[in-house]
């Protein structure tokens, strides 16, 4: 993400999505920003939502007065606020640049191993997220994209794993279950969770000892973010799934959905 964008919309949204995760069970959590540097565009249109109490507070008051504070009236939109406040709790975070330069990105991964080392949850918040190839010049190791290594490192280091995750041109609906199905067999986790907003989707990998208290925060997360949504079919591995359709999840009056969950055996 870029330091210059806190506080839009989608931030609001990821920003509530780790709380109901990891707040009430007191997981740790560690934050890998992967800034870029800012680009001098404006995200005008993505604060609209702070004018808006009546259809977005509900789901989070006290995150979303501190961000109507911060942004609106101090006009201070350095990531260092949210990782000053104490809204993600005693989170653990990687704030630095990444950059473009060799040997760069892997320096910069092995410092987010050592900084997370007994997290519960890895966040990895890119600009785009996995397999998206947004930069025209075609820079294979572009710090605006997730490598599958990273994902499947921090997993096997023992972190649950929750990733940001732009759409592409593809069917939502087949997109999201293709990378459920894919996050679960490069990872080896047992259960995948997806949730999504109009724009963007949230993938995550679960430790096995993290499952009950996540689908836990299923409940929560459908209780707070959006009372009326249905969880969507599952996901479960290629080899047992039943030739059912997936069912649509209702649109959240906020923007997040629960996609559902992609249960399955490891890769072998």
């Amino acid at each position: 993400m870029k330091d210059q964008y806190f506080g839009d919309v989608n931030d609001f949204r990821k920003y509530g999505l780790l709380r109901t995760l990891v707040i009430p069970d007191r997981l740790r959590l560690g934050v890998c920003w992967m800034l870029t540097e800012p680009d001098g565009k404006a995200d005008g249109k993505f604060l609209a939502y702070l004018g808006k109490p009546k259809t977005y507070r509900h789901s989070d008051p006290e995150l979303f007065d501190w961000l109507k504070q911060v942004i609106i009236v101090e006009q201070d939109r350095r990531i260092a606020r949210i990782e000053g406040s104490a809204l993600l709790g005693s989170a653990s975070f990687q704030s630095g640049i990444l950059t473009d330069r060799e040997g760069e990105r892997s320096k910069y991964f092995s410092e987010c191993s050592t900084r997370f080392a007994g997290c519960d949850l890895v966040f990895f918040d890119p600009d785009t997220g996995l397999e998206i190839r947004s930069v025209s010049r075609g820079c294979k190791n572009s710090r605006r994209y997730l490598h599958w290594d990273e994902v499947c490192n921090t997993f096997t280091a023992g972190s649950s794993v929750l990733i940001y995750q732009h759409f592409i041109r593809e069917k939502r609906a087949g997109y999201i279950a293709r990378m459920t199905d894919e996050l679960r067999d490069r990872t080896g986790a047992a259960t995948v969770f997806s949730f999504r907003t109009p724009h963007v989707l949230f993938l995550l990998a679960s430790q096995e000892r993290h499952t009950a208290a996540l689908r836990r925060r299923l409940a929560a997360i459908r209780a707070v973010w959006a009372p009326a949504q249905i969880l969507a079919a599952q996901h479960p591995h290629p080899m047992d799934r039943p030739p059912a359709p997936i069912r649509a999840a209702a649109r959240a009056p906020n923007g997040i959905t629960s996609e559902g969950e992609s249960h399955g055996q490891p890769c072998r």
